[in-house]
């Protein structure tokens, strides 16, 4: 895959323009179905913005602060209301923790923990990385922890970055934060893979996942080692 002409950037906005007014959160949603749609989103927000991603990418830089906002804004187009950027998980006040960004649909509130966990693999065209990354995956268990609220229905959501196309070493770490968490994550159910240009000679994949964490959960975690 090489960086797009004008005939597909122009395919790309009409793609973006498409996913912004295609509003089908219709009907009142499961957490299981939030998980889904927050995943799409996410999706969306990343092939719509092909240049920051690129040099994110290159850079294996972590952007999860242009992402908080970016979904934000994203949620609101596509429907979802008291859309909060650093929103406080709990409303009475008991619980001080704030999540990256919330939002309300059919009156429900969902609040969003994001991160940008990037690896060390070598691929073409991607700058070399040569610390450990354990501590970025510890960190996705880590923010469950803010979760312990009877206010919202917390999410975790995570971008893995980058992966050499087709590579399946990531699904080590689902593995790992799923056992700690004593949940049962997959493929299928709570990850979507998809490629991105990061310049005319060269593509990577990024993996992005999201799944629902319970109260019970978010009492009983612990720190994990990968």
């Amino acid at each position: 895959m090489v960086l797009m002409g004008r005939s597909h950037q122009k395919s790309e906005k009409c793609y973006c323009a498409q996913a912004h007014n295609n509003n089908w959160l219709g009907g009142i949603v499961t957490m299981a179905q939030a998980h889904d749609i927050v995943r799409t989103w996410i999706s969306e927000v990343l092939r719509c913005h092909p240049g920051p991603m690129a040099i994110a990418m290159r850079q294996r830089a972590k952007f999860e602060g242009w992402l908080k906002f970016s979904l934000a804004a994203h949620a609101e187009l596509k429907g979802a209301t008291d859309v909060v950027v650093e929103a406080p998980i709990s409303v009475s006040g008991v619980n001080r923790a704030r999540s990256d960004f919330s939002f309300k649909w059919d009156g429900v509130r969902y609040d969003v923990e994001l991160k940008t966990p990037n690896t060390n693999w070598r691929m073409p065209g991607v700058a070399e990385l040569h610390r450990p990354v354990t501590k970025n995956f510890s960190s996705i268990v880590e923010d469950g922890r803010k979760a312990n609220s009877q206010d919202c229905k917390p999410l975790v959501a995570f971008v893995i970055f980058p992966i050499p196309i087709g590579d399946n070493r990531w699904l080590q770490y689902l593995e790992r934060i799923g056992h700690e968490l004593q949940l049962t994550l997959s493929r299928e159910a709570h990850a979507t893979q998809i490629t991105l240009p990061i310049s005319p000679a060269h593509s990577v994949d990024v993996v992005i996942c999201c799944f629902p964490i319970s109260l019970r959960v978010a009492e009983q975690l612990v720190p994990i080692a990968v």
